[in-house]
C-alpha cells in the first residue's frame, strides 16, 4: 500500500468528475427552485465551498501528513472515541455512494433504458466499480485521465450546436429578485457538492505530496466553477422558465440541437459522457469508504470489503430512496446539513482534538 502513488494531474481529474459528474445533472434543478435568470450566480458560489475545503484541507494535511481522515481521527481521539467518530463519517459516506448509485440508476433509466429495472442498472454499474476498486486507486484514477479527452471532446461540440437556441435575455435583468433567491440556490452547491472534495483526505497516504493537495482542490475548484456556470448560463438561455419544473434541464437543452436534417439527438453522446464521469464518482467513493473501513477495523485490505461494500450500497441505494423525487429531496435538503456535520467538521475536530493534546 505504501509504494501506491497518485499524481496531482490524477487527483485534480478525479475531483473534477466527482463533482461534475453528478452536479451537472442536479445542480441546474436544485438552483432553479429559488432563481431562474440568476442561477449562474448561484453556481459561482461553488467557488466559496471549494475554497473553504482547501482552507480545511491544507490545516489537515498539516497536522496529518500521509494520513487518511479515518486514521487521523483515531490517532487524535483514540481507539474507541476516534473509531465512533470515523464510523459516522463512514456511515455518511455510505449514504453519499447510495446516493450516487441511486442517481445512476435513474438517470439511465430514464434516458435510454425505460423499460430495465433500475436495480439491475444499479447493479451492473456496480459490477464494473467493483472491478476497479478491487484493482486499485491507480485504476480508478487511470479511469478518470482516460476519459477525460473524451469529454473534453464531447462537451465544446454539444457547448457550440446548443447555443444556436440561446436567448440571452432569459439570464436578465441581473438581481432582478436580491441576493436571497441567489444565495437559498447557492446551498447545494456550495454545501453538499463542494463539500464532496472532502473525501480527497481519504487519498492524503497515496498523494506525493500532501502540502499540494490544497492547491489541487484549488485548480479543480475554479475549473469546476467554470464548467457548471457555463452549462448553467447555457441551460437557462435554451430552456428558460421550464428548468424549475426539468429533472435534467440540461439533457433537454441539448436535444435541441438540430443541424439540417442529418444531425440531430446529441444527447446521446451528453448521456455517455454523464455515465462515464458518475462511475468515476463512484469509484472514488467507493474506494475511500473501503480504505476507511480498512484503518477503523484493522483490516489486511481494503480488497476484503469491496464486494461486500457494493451489495451493501447497492441495497441501500434503492430501499433508502424509492424513486427520483426522494433522491432529490435529500440532495435539495437534507444533504447540506449533513454534509456540515460529516464531512466538514471531521477534519475540523481531529485537528482541533490533535492541537490540544499536543499543547497539553
Amino acid at each position: 500500500m505504501s509504494d501506491i502513488r497518485i499524481s496531482r494531474t490524477q487527483l485534480i481529474t478525479a475531483l473534477i468528475w466527482c463533482v461534475v459528474g453528478t452536479g451537472i445533472v442536479a445542480i441546474p434543478t436544485a438552483i432553479a427552485q429559488f432563481t431562474v435568470r440568476d442561477a449562474w450566480i448561484s453556481t459561482m458560489l461553488f467557488s466559496i465551498g471549494g475554497g473553504l475545503v482547501a482552507l480545511v484541507t491544507a490545516v489537515f494535511t498539516r497536522f496529518f501528513p500521509k494520513r487518511s481522515l479515518t486514521h487521523a481521527l483515531v490517532d487524535a481521539l483514540g481507539p474507541w472515541v476516534g473509531r465512533a467518530f470515523a464510523i459516522w463519517f463512514l456511515a455518511g459516506l455510505y449514504i453519499t455512494n447510495c446516493t450516487v448509485v441511486r442517481e445512476a440508476e435513474v438517470f439511465i433509466g430514464t434516458t435510454i433504458l425505460p423499460k430495465t429495472p433500475e436495480y439491475v442498472l444499479g447493479a451492473f454499474a456496480l459490477v464494473a466499480v467493483v472491478y476497479a476498486v478491487y484493482m486499485g486507486i491507480e485504476v480508478v484514477m487511470r479511469d478518470a485521465e482516460f476519459i477525460t479527452p473524451l469529454v473534453m471532446l464531447i462537451a465544446p461540440i454539444l457547448f457550440v450546436l446548443s447555443m444556436q437556441h440561446m436567448d440571452i435575455h432569459e439570464v436578465l435583468p441581473v438581481l432582478a429578485d436580491g441576493w436571497t433567491p441567489v444565495l437559498r440556490g447557492g446551498v447545494v452547491s456550495i454545501l453538499v457538492y463542494a463539500l464532496e472534495m472532502i473525501i480527497v483526505l481519504q487519498f492524503n497516504p497515496f498523494v506525493y505530496r500532501s502540502q499540494s493537495v490544497a492547491r489541487d482542490i484549488c485548480i479543480a475548484t475554479v475549473i469546476i466553477t467554470v464548467v457548471l456556470t457555463t452549462f448553467t448560463i447555457l441551460t437557462i438561455g435554451v430552456v428558460g422558465s421550464s428548468t424549475q419544473y426539468l429533472s435534467y434541464p440540461v439533457l433537454e437543452a441539448i436535444r435541441t440541437i438540430r443541424v439540417g436534417r442529418f444531425l440531430e439527438r446529441m444527447d446521446t453522446l451528453y448521456v455517455i459522457a454523464v455515465i462515464t464521469t458518475i462511475f468515476i464518482k463512484m469509484a472514488v467513493c467507493h474506494y475511500a469508504w473501503c480504505t476507511g473501513m480498512k484503518d477503523v477495523f484493522r483490516l489486511s485490505s481494503h480488497r476484503v470489503t469491496v464486494f461486500p461494500g457494493a451489495l451493501l450500497v447497492w441495497g441501500g441505494a434503492n430501499v433508502l430512496f424509492a424513486d427520483a423525487d426522494d433522491v432529490q429531496q435529500f440532495i435539495f435538503y437534507t444533504g447540506p446539513a449533513y454534509a456540515v456535520c460529516t464531512l466538514l467538521l471531521m477534519p475540523m475536530l481531529a485537528v482541533f482534538v490533535h492541537k490540544v493534546r499536543r499543547n497539553s
